[in-house]
């Protein structure tokens, strides 16, 4: 409504300037009148051109006074267009800005996403590493409770040490020095020596006898060779000539003859046995049950078996050290096993003791290691 009526009041003020000056060109172009020495038609011409410039400028002036849009557009038109130039380029540097701000944005938005993305590593690695430390707390529980256990076996273990010890110390107190049949000592004579150096091989072996046998409380004559055993005569040649005509090495094993006392010298026998194989790997040496039920430790169950072996190696000619008095060998961490595995044994199950590896009757002992079979 504004523009509508801003035109209407060009409109009116054009038209009437427009008649003011057509009816005073028509009166100065009857009365012939003259403007600044004109002639009339020339005044009629200046009078028509003044009526335009006043056209015009009412028409200025009327809209200056009805808007200030038209008054800035007027008079500031130079200041706005700087002003406009100014805005373009400030926008264009913002935009530049913005732009700028834009990849900074993106930039951060990668990086916390990349961050993001470490922290849910750490925390996983965190969780992983908390899992581990609470496994590692259960572990260490039941490791001190495996500890504990083993301390009671290892006290267990003590006790049937000093009990088997105290044994022992009523045997050597006993009356019996030698059982029969006891292997004494043995040794290794080696193929190829000669008939002088077999012998000297066999007087040096049955002085250490006698020096096990007079330790031993046993006690001979002054007129014996020996100090404590009694070996018959020609039997040295025997063992000799058998030694020579063997194809191989030869165990010579000292062996009481029958039950001796202390005090009394040990009626020794030689036996020579042919250095060979005696048991391959994986043979069953011995075997035995226990029964849990029974109330009988599986322990003493494994000493039974073990003196069922000792007793197989001997029979078959194994040699004997001087600093061991058994044939056999089974690790104690057998037995450590045996006693942890019976916690759960509810039912009768078979003790076997089965050859480590290839024996050779030189090479004793014999070393077992031990199964359960259910």
């Amino acid at each position: 409504m504004y523009g509508f009526a801003l035109i209407v009041t060009l409109a009116v003020v054009g038209g009437a300037i427009a008649y003011i000056g057509d009816r005073l060109g028509m009166r100065i172009g009857r009365k012939k009148l003259t403007l600044f020495g004109l002639r009339p038609k020339h005044t009629s011409i200046l009078v028509t051109i003044v009526t335009g410039v006043l056209i015009a400028t009412a028409s200025i002036v009327v809209l200056s006074i009805a808007s200030q849009d038209v008054r800035i557009a007027l008079f500031r038109i130079k200041e706005i267009q700087q002003e406009l130039r100014d805005l373009q380029t400030d926008y264009a540097e913002m935009r530049q800005q913005r732009d700028s701000a834009q990849e900074e944005l993106t930039e951060a938005e990668a990086r916390l996403a990349a961050v993001e993305e470490s922290y849910a590593v750490i925390t996983s690695e965190l969780e992983l590493a908390r899992q581990s430390v609470e496994d590692l707390k259960q572990e260490r529980s039941v490791l001190e409770g495996e500890v504990a256990a083993l301390q009671a076996t290892a006290e267990q273990l003590s006790w049937l040490y000093d009990l088997v010890e105290t044994a022992f110390g009523q045997i050597r107190s006993a009356d019996i020095a030698f059982y029969a049949s006891e292997v004494i000592l043995s040794t290794v004579i080696e193929k190829g020596q000669s008939r002088a150096e077999v012998r000297a091989a066999l007087e040096d072996f049955l002085l250490e006898v006698d020096e096990v046998a007079y330790r031993r409380s046993a006690r001979a004559g002054d007129s014996e060779p020996y100090r404590a055993i009694y070996l018959p005569p020609g039997v040295v040649d025997l063992v000799v000539e058998d030694v020579l005509l063997a194809p191989g090495d030869v165990i010579v094993r000292a062996v009481s003859e029958a039950n001796s006392i202390p005090g009394v010298p040990v009626r020794v026998y030689l036996e020579n046995f042919l250095d060979q194989m005696v048991f391959s790997k994986g043979t069953v040496l011995a075997t035995g049950t226990w029964d849990p039920r029974s109330g009988d430790e599986i322990d003493l169950a494994i000493l039974d078996i073990l003196n069922q072996a000792n007793n197989a190696a001997l029979n078959v000619g194994m040699a004997l050290s001087p600093d061991r008095r058994g044939a056999v060998l089974l690790p104690g961490s057998y037995f450590f096993d045996a006693i942890e595995a019976s916690r759960s044994i509810s039912q009768p199950v078979e003790i076997r003791l089965v050859v480590a590896e290839d024996a050779w009757r030189s090479t004793s002992p014999v070393l077992l290691y031990l199964e359960i079979v259910s």
